[in-house]
């Protein structure tokens, strides 16, 4: 599950514009948080773009 998740995320992200880059990164998140409980084990890669997107947010420094 994990992996499968993780491979369509970063397909989605591939071919995303910077218009659907933020919901797609929101959405993997919401969706890998409601079935793992954190955001911790994301690959390398992965993290980097969900950092990016927290750091929009404000989140993250």
């Amino acid at each position: 599950m994990k992996e499968s998740l993780i491979e369509s995320f970063r397909h989605e992200v591939k071919h995303s514009n910077a218009d659907s880059f933020p919901m797609f990164v929101d959405s993997f998140t919401n969706l890998w948080d409601y079935e793992f409980g954190s955001l911790d084990d994301l690959p390398h890669d992965v993290d980097e773009l969900v950092a990016d997107r927290a750091i929009e947010y404000g989140l993250m420094e």
